[in-house]
C-alpha cells in the first residue's frame, strides 16, 4: 500500500531485516521487530538500505528462524527468560526447604507423641506396680500376722508333748511319739519366725559398726554347730568401722555362716576376708570348701523358699539378700577355688 506523504510506485516495500533494539538503544532489553508493510524509517527511523544485522543475544539459527516465521502482524518478539529461570530455581529452592522443614516438624511431632504415649504407659504400669505393691504388703502383714498366732497354740501343743515325753509311767512308745510331736513343733516354729523375719519390712537404722566385733558375737553364737563338725573358722584380724544397722548386719552374718555350716562335712574350712576400696567400701567375702553351688542355682538360692538342704527352710539367704539391698549393697555366689563356695558382699561403706 502506498505510503501517506510518499511516492507510490505500487509495490510493496522489501521485507525488512530483524534490527538488533527498537530504536537506537542496543541494550533496552530483548524486543525485535520486524515489518514487511512499514518503511524501515518509520518503524525505526533508520534510513532505507541500513544494515540492522543480527542481535547479539540471538544465535544465527534462532535469528535465521525467527526472520522466516514472522507473524501475520509483521512483529517478532523475543524475551530473555534468564531472570526467570534464576527466580524459578530460586522458587524450588525455596519450596525444598520449607517442604524439608516440615518433614522434620513432622517426625518431631511423631515423635513426641509416641514419646508422651509411652510416658502415659509407663505411668499406667508404675501406678499398677504401685498398688500391687500395697496390696502385697498388706498380704505379707496379714500372713506374718496369722504366722504369729499359729505360734501360741503350736507352743501349749509341744509344752504337752514335752511334759508327756518326760512322765515315767507313760507307756515308751508313748514317749516316743511326743518327743517325735516336740521335733516337728520346733521345726514349724523355726520356719514361722523366719517367714516372720522374711515378710517384716527392713527399716534401716544406720550407726557406726566394728565389723570384727559383730562377727566375733555371731561366731559366739554358732560355737556349738561348728564344735560339734569340727569347722576350722579364720577371721581376719583389724577389719574396720562400716555404716549399717547393727541388728541388720548380724543377722545377716549369721544366716550366711550358718549356711556354710550346714553346708559343710566334718573338718571343713570356712575364711572370713575383707578387701579394703580405693572408693572407701568393702567387700566382704565368706568361703568355705564344702560342695558348693551349681552354676545354675547360683542366683535361684537367694530367692524364698529355695534351699539345697535337708534341713533348710529357703529364707535364711533371702532374708540376707533384703538386707543387703536394704543397705544399697550387692552380694553374689561365685565359686571358690579349688572347691566350694563363695559369698561376696560388696559397697560396704567403711568409716576412719
Amino acid at each position: 500500500q502506498p505510503r501517506s506523504g510518499g511516492t507510490n510506485t505500487g509495490e510493496p516495500y522489501p521485507p525488512a531485516a530483524v534490527p538488533s533494539a527498537v530504536g537506537d538503544n542496543p541494550g533496552a532489553g530483548a524486543v525485535a521487530v520486524a515489518t514487511n508493510r512499514l518503511d524501515r524509517r518509520d518503524a525505526f527511523r533508520r534510513p532505507p538500505g541500513g544494515s540492522f544485522g543480527r542481535p547479539p543475544w540471538l544465535s544465527e539459527a534462532e535469528f535465521k528462524r525467527l526472520t522466516e516465521t514472522r507473524t501475520t502482524h509483521g512483529f517478532l518478539i523475543a524475551l530473555s527468560t534468564d531472570p526467570l529461570l534464576r527466580a524459578k530455581e530460586a522458587d524450588f529452592v525455596t519450596r525444598a526447604l520449607i517442604v524439608g522443614f516440615a518433614g522434620v516438624a513432622a517426625l518431631g511431632v511423631a515423635l513426641a507423641l509416641r514419646n508422651l504415649s509411652k510416658s502415659a504407659d509407663l505411668q499406667f504400669r508404675l501406678l499398677r506396680a504401685s498398688e500391687m505393691n500395697s496390696h502385697l504388703r498388706e498380704m505379707n502383714l496379714a500372713a506374718a500376722g496369722l504366722a504369729h498366732e499359729t505360734k501360741n497354740p503350736l507352743n501349749i501343743i509341744r509344752g504337752l508333748a514335752q511334759m508327756i515325753s518326760k512322765q515315767d509311767d507313760a507307756p515308751a512308745p508313748v514317749r516316743e511319739k511326743s518327743r517325735g510331736i516336740v521335733d516337728e513343733a520346733d521345726r514349724v516354729t523355726a520356719q514361722l519366725n523366719e517367714f516372720i523375719n522374711y515378710s517384716r519390712p527392713r527399716e534401716v537404722r544406720r550407726s557406726p559398726v566394728p565389723l570384727g566385733n559383730a562377727l566375733n558375737e555371731v561366731v559366739r553364737a554358732l560355737g556349738y554347730d561348728l564344735e560339734e563338725k569340727a569347722i576350722q573358722l579364720t577371721v581376719q584380724p583389724d577389719l574396720p568401722r562400716i555404716e549399717a544397722d547393727e541388728q541388720l548386719l548380724r543377722q545377716a552374718l549369721f544366716n550366711l555362716l550358718l549356711n556354710a555350716t550346714q553346708a559343710l562335712d566334718q573338718g571343713g574350712e570356712i575364711r572370713i576376708t575383707a578387701t579394703r576400696n580405693p572408693d572407701n567400701t568393702l567387700t566382704l567375702e565368706i568361703r568355705d570348701n564344702g560342695p558348693g553351688v551349681a552354676p545354675e542355682n547360683r542366683k535361684e538360692i537367694f530367692k524364698p523358699y529355695f534351699t539345697t538342704h535337708q534341713k533348710g527352710t529357703g529364707l535364711g539367704l533371702a532374708i540376707v539378700q533384703q538386707i543387703v539391698l536394704a543397705h544399697g549393697w550387692e552380694i553374689e555366689c561365685l565359686a571358690n577355688e579349688p572347691r566350694g563356695a563363695l559369698f561376696r558382699v560388696s559397697h560396704l561403706k567403711t568409716l576412719a
